[in-house]
């Protein structure tokens, strides 16, 4: 036996003897702690998961119906004098 590894044994040997436990063993404790809860964390990372997204984006009737109003009077779709028709009857539009 080399002379390198007799430390080594003896670290070994005084490891099981005092009871100190490998990485190992301790994922396997905190995974039988987590598992009976493990579909509440499940659960709980979804929500947070869905809590965490943004607003829907909530665009105004306004500026949609504007910018339509905008686009057909450049392609040449209405008037000048339609245009500004329109344009004033958005503004008078009630708002919710």
């Amino acid at each position: 036996m080399p002379v390198n590894a007799l430390p080594l044994l003896a670290a070994l040997a005084l490891r099981t003897q005092t009871g100190a436990t490998s990485p190992g063993d301790a994922l396997s404790r905190i995974y039988e702690f987590i598992q009976p809860y493990q579909f509440y964390i499940v659960a709980l990372f979804v929500l947070w998961l869905i809590a965490r997204r943004p607003p829907a984006k909530k665009d105004d009737f306004n500026k949609q119906a504007q910018e339509v109003l905008d686009e057909k009077f450049r392609k040449g779709e209405i008037t000048r004098q339609a245009y500004e028709k329109y344009r004033q009857d958005i503004s008078l539009r009630p708002k919710r």
